[in-house]
Parts: C-alpha cells; sequence; structure tokens
C-alpha cells in the first residue's frame, strides 16, 4: 500500500504545481492587474467671499446640491458712517457652484470667516473616473475598448465594470464612489 501511496502522492503534487505555473502564466496572458490606482474627479471649493459671520449653514457632507442652489449665509460686519453711526449689516449668500454631492463641510454656523476660507467641498459623482497606472512595460497590451474590473478599497464586496478610455466606470452600484479613494483593476487583455 506505502508503494503505491508515494507515488500517487508525488504525481499529485506535480500537477498542483504544473496546474498552478499554468494558471499564473495563463492569467498574466490574459488579464493586467495594478492596485496602483485612484478614484479622480473634480472637487471645487464653495470659499468665503468676504470677512464675516457664518450665520447659516443648510448642507451637510453627503447632501446632494444643484447649482446656484443656496447653502448659507455670511454677515458682514457692520459699516460704520462718518458721523459714527452703525449701518444695518449686510449679507452674502454661498452658493453651490455645480450640481453635485458635498463631500466635506469643514466650516461651522456661527464661525467667523475670512476672504478664501473653505466652507464646503462639492463635486459631481458622475464624472468621477479611476485613473490607473499602467507598468510601461505592460502599456502596448492594453487598448482603448478593453473591458476593466475594478474593486475599490471602500467597497471590498462589490466589483464594477468599466472599458479603457481613461478608466471609465459604467456605473456606480449604488455606491458613493469619491475621489481620492483607491482601488484596483483588472484589465482582460485577451
Amino acid at each position: 500500500m506505502r508503494r503505491l501511496l508515494i507515488p500517487l502522492l508525488v504525481i499529485i503534487a506535480v500537477l498542483a504545481i504544473g496546474g498552478g505555473i499554468f494558471y499564473a502564466v495563463y492569467n498574466n496572458y490574459t488579464y493586467y492587474s495594478t492596485d496602483d490606482a485612484q478614484i479622480t474627479g473634480p472637487i471645487v471649493n464653495v470659499s468665503a467671499p468676504a470677512a464675516g459671520t457664518l450665520t447659516s449653514l443648510s448642507i451637510k457632507q453627503g447632501d446632494t446640491v444643484t447649482a446656484d442652489q443656496t447653502i448659507g449665509t455670511i454677515t458682514l460686519p457692520p459699516s460704520t458712517s462718518a458721523n459714527g453711526t452703525a449701518g444695518t449689516p449686510a449679507t452674502i449668500n454661498l452658493t453651490s457652484p455645480m450640481n453635485g454631492t458635498i463631500l466635506q463641510v469643514p466650516a461651522v454656523q456661527g464661525q467667523n470667516v475670512a476672504p478664501g476660507l473653505a466652507i464646503a467641498e462639492v463635486t459631481n459623482l458622475s464624472t468621477v473616473v479611476v485613473t490607473a497606472y499602467v507598468d510601461e512595460n505592460s502599456i502596448n497590451n492594453v487598448s482603448v475598448g478593453q473591458s476593466v474590473d475594478i474593486t475599490i478599497d471602500a467597497y471590498k464586496d462589490t466589483s464594477f465594470t468599466g472599458h479603457v478610455q481613461q478608466i471609465v466606470l459604467d456605473n456606480n452600484g449604488g455606491k458613493d464612489i469619491v475621489p481620492g479613494m483607491s482601488a484596483e483593476v483588472t484589465i482582460h487583455l485577451h
């Protein structure tokens, strides 16, 4: 029994090693994978246009806004006339510069603001792309139109698909994919 078992185990081990080598060669021929990829897209800051007090702020992270929607109000300090009387404080409405989603709100209602201080960050989630860096030795194997599988680190349980153009997602699968997230891509070469 022992004489039969040892050769059988050797054959199984050789087949397993050969299968592993075949799989690795086939996988490298069929796919190119890289984890040197990141979600990118335009992020626009909504900044204070003048010094004053942020008297209202009607947004929070994750809110959807439309272009020109009022998202807050800054009350300017009252001006003093030549005869020393204080005038009525003026207000400035802060508006969203685009349709999109609020990524961050670093300001809080009631704080004093200065010109240029970021009140909110907004992006259009339908325009985000995956920027993947392909090794120069493999770039000749990648061409426009090839299918791409994408795994975003924050959503490991969800697989996304796209195609080579820049890496363009076919859809977001109902997930909030925002600029700055890390990703891994697998390009279907053959």
